[in-house]
């Protein structure tokens, strides 16, 4: 029997600049919140619409306030430039690095609420696009305040470390390149994202491995999760090895989550977390998972149903409330983690002041022996 829907412990309140101070944003950016990052005092959260991270800083009385952003545009040269969409779907800090991960995927227009006009609304439907600044996989540099502990900055170089990205053009981006002919994924990078079309929605770091959990596709109930290594090859540019068969630059895991797409990861210890989501525009469920000695999977592994924990079945509302982002929150007691959730969509409920949004917190049971990752 399945678990029954968690009930969060606590909130959390993220309190953003008001809007009318924002000349980056068309809307609220606590309007789409999609992945979010902890370290230190730090909390990082992207705006699917935008191309900037935002960050905040723990307050004393545990909320987040302080809001800075992060331009990528003034870091890496984006195809489309400042205003172009980067659909950011996932951050990561680990080594001093915040790793970032637009979706990759294609949008396709649909049709207007009102709209009564059939043959606009089939020429809507016929519309797809493509977003060259949605291939964006690249790293920015951290540095900490002086004196200011757990207050990072980013930078374009901090010493030997430098903010470095993927190639990418307006044709696309390298790890695209890299998958257009995949005998499992290949057929996939014409179709939109929410129509089981190809499309990244979560990243996490462990050196230079980075693993990129999959919306879509997902095939026959089975969800994708990439495996890949970087290198930095000159300044400001990192380069994809070859780790597959026949110099393939990437790996795949196949993951039984019911039938579910990955919206989002973050390590636990040695083990991975999975926020897990339809692949279609659809309200839920949404379950977390936890892979056991997810770091020490083979180069192409299949993880049945029996080799994944449930963790936790989380809420979600019908058209609003779905959840995004996932990461541990820093100075957790020995006893228990907490884990904060971001949603997409934000119920009226969670919004205060006209800036700030609440984020739900679960507490989970520490595990013996394992060590916390901050994701």
């Amino acid at each position: 029997m399945s678990q029954p829907v968690a009930t969060p412990d606590r909130r959390v309140r993220l309190d953003f600049r008001a809007h009318d101070e924002l000349g980056h944003a068309g809307q609220p950016v606590r309007s789409d919140l999609s992945t979010v990052a902890a370290e230190g005092r730090c909390l990082w959260v992207a705006n699917d619409e935008l191309a900037t991270v935002e960050r905040l800083l723990r307050q004393d009385d545990g909320s987040y306030a302080g809001h800075q952003i992060v331009h990528l545009a003034a870091l890496f040269d984006l195809p489309e430039g400042a205003d172009g969409e980067m659909d950011i779907e996932g951050l990561h800090v680990a080594d001093g690095y915040l790793w970032v991960v637009g979706s990759h995927s294609l949008t396709r227009d649909k049709p207007k609420p009102d709209e009564n006009d059939a043959a606009a609304a089939l020429a809507e439907l016929t519309d797809v696009d493509h977003h060259p600044n949605r291939h964006f996989l690249g790293r920015i540099a951290l540095v900490e305040s002086a004196g200011a502990p757990g207050v990072l900055e980013a930078r374009e170089a901090d010493g030997e470390r430098r903010s470095a990205c993927l190639k990418m053009t307006t044709k696309g981006g390298a790890l695209a390149k890299a998958l257009a002919d995949d005998v499992h994924i290949g057929r996939f990078m014409g179709v939109p994202a929410k129509e089981n079309g190809f499309d990244i929605e979560g990243i996490a770091a462990h050196g230079d491995r980075l693993f990129l959990g999959l919306r879509g596709p997902v095939l026959r109930g089975w969800a994708l999760l990439l495996e890949v290594e970087v290198k930095e090859r000159k300044k400001g540019r990192l380069k994809l090895r070859k780790i597959g068969q026949g110099g393939a630059r990437y790996l795949k895991r196949f993951l039984d989550l019911g039938g579910l797409g990955i919206r989002e990861l973050a390590f636990d210890g040695d083990a991975l977390l999975i926020l897990a989501g339809p692949t279609m525009d659809l309200d839920g469920p949404v379950v977390l998972y936890r892979w056991p000695d997810a770091l020490a999977a083979g180069a192409q592994a299949v993880v049945p149903a029996d080799r994944l924990e449930q963790v936790l079945r989380l809420p979600y509302g019908r058209g609003e409330d779905h959840a995004e982002g996932i990461c541990w929150l820093p100075g957790a007691h020995a006893d228990r983690k907490e884990l904060l959730v971001v949603y997409d969509s934000p119920a009226a409920g969670r919004l205060h002041d006209g800036t700030a949004i609440e984020a739900d917190v679960f507490r989970l049971g520490a595990r013996p022996g394992r060590r916390r990752v901050a994701g």
